[in-house]
């Protein structure tokens, strides 16, 4: 071992980490299924991988269940049912379950809403009385209904300022006209603005009753223990059955139109909606499977007629199958950077479309899609509570027993079905199609959805008579006990953290009781890594790392990461909401999975792409395309640009100035001898942390990490740490003007680095403040859908801000608002209710963070960036421990001040 310059091998107590178990896909053995006398189903789902369970209430109704008159009355409801019980006031329903380390939230689909909650096992009981009183017991007071409605029109306003919002709305309102789903989850402004009290009441008493629901609890829990609790929780109440409204069945028009309109965008989308078969005929799985096949970048030759060749037609394009009760949809959705391009992306999609059934599609490659639904579901276990977005729609359209064999019947599905189900559907199909195009110098009017007038919607009310209903007298509840401490688990795992002579970082954990091998590749010092000029060069080089290697080309890569049923993320994904948590400024990511089966045969893949990237020039450029125009798309979001604007203050003449995907100026100036140039250095041993998590021995984790990184020579690396901020003396303005519905607003400063004995503190601090904006901004006043605080920590500095987005008419309250939280916590210090809650919240989200495995991989090779020990978690939670009401206040006067801070902002200012 003479490439060992120091070696760790020895079990840990973690503080806050799990006894982590198998993780079993959702289709196991281990589950039961069965129906209350009340007509609730119940499905019980047992994976040990933590001791934690997670336990979701699906409620049948969404917006396809709503009249034109009650649209976003769905989702208005679930955020009344949050309000108050016969029980619970609003601060006790969300404040109890935070005490015990946990979270309770809710989320409105088309089809359906989904309640749930993620809680230590121990206290799991507690949080289903909480759902059940919310779901029965919910007293909508009538005080509440003026704030909420200001949140939820918010959220509307945040979602209107969204990049291709429009667009969208577009696509949905031609091609689901005259169906329960061309209308908005959301509602519109004039509608909540005007729905009365007892319409809402009347809605839920008719959809939220036993028979219409579906529970779904995963986690470690003993099935027999379970079902009783479900029994004596929810068992209660008579049987009822809804009876459907009247008028909300409407059928598809057979058709084959194309849209086109301009709009407040700044790409151009092109979306399309094919007839499909439904999900309980018999074409529908392979449609399934050919859906999937055309949706894979680099093997689909439809995204290959897109986004292939010197000049593409597009720079994003996505298949997806949207499957409904009545029907189905073979989605497809293109953007491009030039308008021109419209009509050929159209005839281009239509002879794709149309071709498919002639196509002989890669056998391999098949087989890789059904390896990667079943992996999909053994990581999705150990996530508990991220089923509900992964198998609420298909549970609500097609019922438990679909989801579970879901991965076996998509298994026996052949090339030659799905062609078959291609020449019946998609030879001439039904269709329509929208293009929106950039309003630019066309002098044409934008698109905006139709909104019915609100005298309309407040006379239609004035004139319906409402049944009274006694919300005083809820389901009778017997609440546990509860003890309000953090919480201590053993954690069995091995580790072991190395250092090669080459400089890597190693860091491995072994644990036998996980199927999922993870792994994670961090670089230190990306922003400040980076030459001048070239800001945005490590995003740009990880975004290269999938379009081949020296011995595979992209096809042939993507083909054998499928094969494995491989995940692998190198980049933020703007396409999914708060996927850009792990992307900093600190250090670039790059993080791998797969399942144990092919655990090394994943890690030499995986290692591949990390050190022999081809970079091809053809491949180089479209990615280019790609990131100008997703920042062409960010520069139109308030969030996104005041954000970035709050870096360029603080960081002013530093590295963190520059955004983590740089500019059009710098992505133009960058070439692929730059990117091969770059990646050598950024990537080389030294600037490299490398940790895996898995169910491999240590020593055999050790011996693939010897031959495939332990050999490599690199010249010795120059460290590039990271400046810290120049100290601040008065406040710093930076505001961009953007025509938008909302204003987004950052205020902050600098704080200390990781090392700090004030990092504990500050953290509370942080959680204490954040909690007190959204109770009094939010939930007081309605000033905003989000709001929060964070301190984020680099090894010598780190920085604090809190931020908002509030309507432009709002920007003086809610400013105000903030400075007055920061001020009173900086001179009155917190409650010592306060700071309990605060620490079992950061504790918490600890869990949380670290559910899966190769979340635990990250966070390892994090921990080790910042200079932190192996089995940190206990050192910090040691810590939270011992934070004080004066040591609250202290870091609170010292580091949040308002006096001399960065405010930065975007959109209309009034």
């Amino acid at each position: 071992m003479s490439n060992i310059k120091r070696i760790i091998n020895t079990p840990m107590l973690a503080v806050g980490l799990a006894l982590w178990g198998p993780a079993a896909a959702v289709h196991s053995a281990d589950e039961a299924v069965f129906q209350l006398d009340n007509g609730i189903e119940v499905i019980l789902k047992e994976n040990h991988s933590s001791p934690m369970i997670a336990s979701m209430i699906f409620v049948r109704s969404g917006s396809r269940y709503e009249s034109a008159y009650e649209n976003g009355i769905t989702h208005f409801l679930e955020h009344l049912l949050f309000d108050g019980t016969v029980h619970m006031t609003r601060e006790q329903i969300d404040a109890s379950i935070r005490d015990l380390g946990g979270m309770v939230n809710a989320f409105t689909r088309k089809d359906m809403t989904c309640y749930f909650t993620l809680l230590p096992k121990q206290y799991n009981d507690y949080g289903l009385n909480v759902l059940a009183d919310m779901l029965f017991n919910s007293v909508i007071p009538e005080a509440e209904l003026a704030k909420e409605r200001k949140v939820v029109i918010e959220e509307i306003r945040r979602d209107k300022d969204s990049p291709g919002a429009a667009a969208r709305a577009f696509f949905i309102e031609k091609a689901y006209a005259h169906t329960n789903y061309d209308r908005p989850v959301l509602g519109y402004q004039g509608f909540i603005d005007n729905i009365p009290r007892e319409a809402i009441i009347d809605y839920w008493k008719h959809y939220y009753i036993p028979s219409n629901m579906t529970a779904l609890i995963v986690g470690d829990f003993d099935s027999g223990q379970m079902r009783q609790s479900v029994q004596k929780i929810f068992g209660g109440g008579e049987r009822a059955v809804r009876a459907q409204k009247s008028g909300l069945t409407r059928e598809l028009y057979e058709t084959a139109e194309v849209y086109d309109t301009v709009a407040s965008v700044t790409s151009t989308y092109i979306d399309f909606s094919f007839a499909a078969p439904r999900h309980d005929t018999e074409d529908y799985l392979a449609m399934d499977l050919l859906a999937q096949y055309l949706d894979m970048d680099d093997i689909s030759p439809l995204i290959i007629a897109l986004k292939g060749g010197a000049e593409p037609l597009a720079t994003e394009a996505s298949v997806s199958l949207n499957t409904r009760p009545e029907f189905s949809r073979l989605e497809i959705s293109v953007i491009t950077e030039n308008p021109d391009n419209a009509d050929t992306i159209v005839a281009t999609v239509l002879d794709q479309v149309g071709a498919i059934a002639q196509h002989s599609a890669d056998i391999e490659t098949l087989e890789g899609i059904k390896t990667s639904v079943k992996t999909n579901d053994i990581y999705t276990s150990e996530k508990l509570y991220f089923l509900a977005f992964m198998i609420g729609p298909r549970l609500m359209t097609s019922g438990w027993e679909s989801v579970a064999s879901y991965p076996d019947d998509l298994g026996r599905v052949q090339w030659s079905d799905c062609r078959r189900a291609a020449e019946r559907r998609l030879r001439s199909p039904d269709y329509v199609a929208t293009i929106v195009r950039p309003v630019g110098e066309s002098g044409k009017t934008p698109y905006a959805p139709y909104e019915m007038p609100a005298e309309e919607v407040a006379a239609h009310f004035d004139s319906v008579q409402f049944a009274a209903y006694d919300l005083e007298k809820g389901r009778p509840l017997t609440f546990p006990s509860t003890d309000s401490v953090i919480l201590a688990y053993e954690d069995r795992a091995q580790y072991s953290r190395e250092i090669l002579d080459n400089g890597l970082t190693v860091i491995i954990k072994s644990n036998p009781d996980t199927r999922v091998f993870g792994m994670n590749i961090i670089g230190k010092n990306r922003s400040a890594g980076e030459a001048a000029g070239k800001a945005g060069i490590t995003d740009f080089v990880n975004r290269c790392l999938d379009k081949g290697t020296v011995t595979r080309d992209a096809s042939e890569l993507a083909r054998d990461l499928a094969r494995i049923g491989a995940n692998v993320t190198l980049c933020d994904n703007p396409w999914i909401p708060y996927d850009d948590r792990y992307t900093t400024r600190r250090f670039s990511f790059m993080k791998f999975e797969t399942i144990d089966e092919y655990a090394e045969k994943g890690f030499h893949l995986f290692s591949d792409m990390i050190l022999y990237p081809s970079f091809d020039s053809a491949e180089v450029e479209n990615v280019r395309r790609s990131m100008m125009g997703t920042l062409g798309r960010q520069s139109a979001s308030p969030g996104n640009v005041a954000r970035d604007a709050f870096f360029a203050t603080l960081f002013e003449g530093k590295a963190y100035a520059s955004p983590i995907m740089g500019s059009p100026q710098t992505l133009a100036m960058i070439s692929a001898e730059d990117l091969k140039t770059h990646h050598a250095a950024f990537y080389s041993p030294a600037n490299m942390i490398l940790t895996i998590t898995s169910n491999q021995p240590v020593e055999r984790v050790r011996e693939w990490v010897g031959i495939r990184f332990g050999r490599l020579s690199y010249p010795p690396l120059e460290p590039t740490a990271a400046e810290p901020p120049e100290p601040i003396f008065e406040t710093k303005v930076n505001h961009t003007d953007l025509d938008k519905e909302q204003v987004s607003i950052y205020i902050g400063n600098a704080l200390p680095g990781a090392d700090n004995p004030d990092v504990a503190a500050i953290k509370v601090a942080t959680a204490i403040l954040s909690n007190r904006l959204a109770l009094n901004l939010r939930e007081k006043q309605g000033l905003a859908y989000s709001v929060g605080s964070n301190a984020v920590f680099d090894r010598r500095f780190g920085w604090f801000y809190s931020t908002i987005g509030t309507a432009s008419t709002n920007y003086r309250t809610a400013l105000d608002g903030i400075i007055l939280e920061i001020e009173k916590l900086r001179y009155d210090g917190p409650t010592g209710e306060e700071l309990t809650r605060a620490r079992n919240q950061l504790w918490g989200s600890l869990m949380r963070a670290k559910l899966s495995s190769v979340n635990q991989a990250y966070y390892l090779g994090v921990d080790e960036y910042l200079g932190r020990p192996l089995g940190y978690d206990g050192e910090f939670l040691k810590a939270l421990s011992e934070v004080t009401f004066d040591s609250v206040r202290r870091v609170a006067a010292q580091y949040f001040r308002t006096d001399a801070c960065v405010l930065a902002t975007a959109g209309k200012l009034p």
